[in-house]
């Protein structure tokens, strides 16, 4: 229901944009300042600020066990896995 109510409203819209030259061209330029350079900037950097904020978060969460062999301390989930069961 919804769907349609926008989905009609979407379509006169457009219709009365097309008829009228000069809301097409207010529009048009309305939208233009919206995608300014500097507001996608700011976008950038509001999403940036966001993923460091979400990934310093993560950061401070106990972390897995993880095994002593090889260089890269791949975490064990085998061995996680029994010591939350509590089996060998």
């Amino acid at each position: 229901m919804l769907n349609k109510i926008v989905s009609t409203l979407a379509i006169g819209g457009a219709a009365y944009l097309l008829r009228n030259k000069e809301s097409r061209s207010k529009v048009i330029n309305q939208l233009k300042s919206i995608a300014s350079p500097e507001n996608i900037e700011k976008v950038k950097n509001q999403f940036r600020s966001m993923s460091n904020q979400t990934l310093k978060e993560n950061s401070d969460q106990p972390k897995l066990l993880e095994s002593s062999s090889g260089p890269a301390a791949v975490p064990d989930y085998l061995t996680t896995a029994s010591a939350d069961t509590g089996r060998p």
